[in-house]
């Protein structure tokens, strides 16, 4: 559960930094990769935020023990520490003790460098959901929008699931100033953070029937990469790439595949953001679906074991196993490719919580 006892707004500091200082929270901007050279982005589609999305967060920023800072700005709610204590400690599975609530609605207020100065001192940002024009009429152009760009350009994690999704790409979507938020494009309300560049994030998308809603969007600025992300789903961005945890994400690129102007992406894939297009996986005869998971430490690294389906790619022929993996395996609809290596045992290849890289690990079974 997600310990929220430190959880405290920040008051406005009396002292003001030297302008040096803030603009060297531009740096990101400088970065020679599409994503953050350095940190990471974590978009989520909204909805349920699964397991591995928590934990591959809060690994990355460091583990438990950082510091974390919370942007519940894009709900509608006027929150205090109380609140939003009890709203993290359901919405979260593990003990992360250092947590700074940051939120207003005042652009005055989000541009002094007190306000902003819990963002200084963190490695973890999570955009909470709501409606997108309330993170960009309070935050863009401020000292907190330029230290969430300090952040990743020292190597942090920016997360967000719905409107804290759409919020990291650049070109904003539903972000009309009112409940209304099938409008696609508003204007006046059409930049986003641009933590993501040359993008525009959608996200529900499945279960609100969202699946052609970026396509006018792209049409009108082919220069975009549309993103339609799942609600169980979400994307981890690093340099060029990302890959997808979770769920499914639409890609729009502006092009047709198999009659549509878009296509998908499923759990495992990653997509390499400089020639838009997928990744290569290697060809496995096998495939490990995860039906249970316990996840411990040995001394040798993380090992998971549980229950499992061991499935051909060749017959479509299927077994029930336990297995003992000595990676991080996840629930959800990731299904890692296999292949044999010797008797009850098969490499298979996954992402540890702490990297973007594929490697092969053995399981037994």
């Amino acid at each position: 559960m997600l310990k929220l006892g430190a959880v405290r707004y920040i008051p406005l500091a009396l002292f003001t930094f030297l302008s040096a200082f803030v603009l060297a929270a531009t740096d990101y901007d400088n970065a020679p990769t599409v994503g953050p050279a350095k940190g990471w982005l974590v978009i989520q589609g909204g909805g349920n935020v699964t397991n591995e999305t928590k934990e591959r967060f809060v690994t990355l920023a460091g583990g438990p023990n950082a510091n974390f800072v919370v942007i519940p700005t894009a709900d509608e709610t006027e929150f205090n520490p109380d609140q939003y204590r009890a709203q993290m400690a359901r919405a979260f599975d593990v003990d992360v003790e250092n947590v700074a609530v940051l939120h207003t609605r005042d652009p005055v207020r989000a541009d002094s460098p007190g306000f902003a100065e819990p963002l200084r001192r963190a490695s973890g940002v999570w955009i909470g959901g709501g409606r997108p024009y309330r993170l960009a009429d309070a935050y863009l152009g401020t000292a907190v929008e330029r230290e969430i760009k300090a952040l990743l350009a020292r190597g942090g994690v920016v997360g967000g699931g719905s409107a804290g999704a759409t919020i990291q790409g650049s070109f904003l979507v539903r972000g009309a100033p009112s409940d209304d938020n099938s409008i696609m494009v508003s204007p006046g309300h059409t930049v986003g953070f641009g933590l993501l560049p040359n993008s525009a994030v959608d996200q529900h998308v499945n279960v609100r029937g969202r699946e052609r809603d970026l396509d006018p969007v792209i049409a009108e600025h082919p220069d975009l990469l549309g993103l339609g992300i799942d609600p169980d789903a979400a994307i981890v961005v690093h340099g060029d790439s990302f890959f997808v945890v979770g769920g499914q994400v639409a890609i729009h690129d502006g092009k047709t595949h198999d009659g549509k102007p878009y296509y998908f992406l499923s759990s495992g894939q990653s997509y390499n953001l400089k020639s838009r297009s997928p990744e290569g996986q290697e060809e496995s005869p096998l495939a490990l679906r995860v039906i249970t998971a316990q996840r411990a430490r040995s001394p040798s690294g993380p090992v998971t074991t549980g229950a499992g389906v061991l499935e051909s790619r060749e017959t479509s022929q299927s077994r029930a196993i336990h297995y003992e993996c000595g990676v991080s395996l996840y629930l959800g609809n990731t299904v890692y490719p296999a292949r044999p290596d010797g008797e009850r045992q098969i490499k298979i290849r996954a992402r540890e919580a702490n990297t973007d890289q594929l490697r092969a690990y053995t399981c037994k079974f």
